[in-house]
């Protein structure tokens, strides 16, 4: 998953638009599992759009005349493909159907900007890395903690340095507050979410039973001790007896 802020979710081909406002900005956390994303520049900007891409489950076009040793182990790895070529266009976006996020990171802004001009009417999500106003969306700094949760912090895309600031003092924060018990609760909920889901009918039945484990103390102290698969086996005895109407 990506978290990014969104501009224009409609999609509108309307570059002035986008120009003139950063009005009804939302921030997301987009799927990006199996889509077609294309990187277009393979400098520091472009490697650092990539970095995020990694681990998405999607499958990564990179065109750029440069092709440094990082991007080509990626090539080697299977995890991207790289096009290498001199840009001077944007002809080379119609060898590619509809591909579904562009990003535009060249040191041209002119070039960025016509890429971004032909993403748009290509019906992609559009990014130049220079120009955010331009852009339909704007990168948030994004906090991980231990690959479960996302904490994301956005300017609009008015100050990235000032994002990445509050980002460095949130995160120190947030990795005390945020316990192994937080962690381990978090995995627990994802599994019993598709155990129940089977089970119990209703989406509001499933969700009184996940908070239910919350506040449950036999498997709270199980994950307190770190008896994560004790936790589950009661987990999988609470949700029988909540099956046959046992509660």
């Amino acid at each position: 998953m990506l978290n990014f802020t969104m501009q224009q979710l409609n999609k509108e081909n309307d570059p002035e638009s986008l120009v003139k406002s950063l009005v009804s900005c939302l921030i997301v956390d987009l799927n990006l599992a199996g889509k077609n994303v294309m990187v277009i520049g393979g400098g520091t900007e472009g490697i650092r759009k990539i970095r995020g891409l990694l681990g998405q489950n999607c499958k990564i076009t990179v065109i750029s005349n440069r092709l440094n040793r990082y991007l080509s182990n990626l090539a080697k790895q299977g995890q991207i493909e790289i096009i290498k070529t001199k840009l001077k266009d944007t002809s080379i976006l119609d060898n590619y159907k509809n591909p579904f996020l562009v990003l535009a990171a060249t040191d041209d802004k002119m070039l960025n900007r016509k890429i971004v001009e032909k993403g748009r009417s290509m019906g992609s999500f559009v990014y130049a890395a220079d120009d955010p106003e331009f852009s339909d969306f704007s990168y948030a700094s994004v906090i991980n903690v231990e690959g479960m949760m996302q904490v994301a912090i956005s300017t609009y895309g008015r100050s990235p340095i000032m994002a990445r600031k509050v980002r460095i003092k949130l995160e120190r924060m947030l990795h005390r507050i945020i316990k192994k018990s937080d962690i381990e609760n978090t995995k627990l909920q994802e599994f019993a979410r598709v155990a129940a889901k089977p089970k119990l009918k209703t989406v509001q039945e499933r969700k009184q039973f996940l908070y239910s484990l919350i506040h449950n103390k036999e498997i709270q102290s199980l994950i307190t001790e770190n008896r994560v698969e004790e936790a589950k086996t009661a987990t999988l005895e609470l949700l029988y007896k909540w099956e046959k109407g046992n509660k």
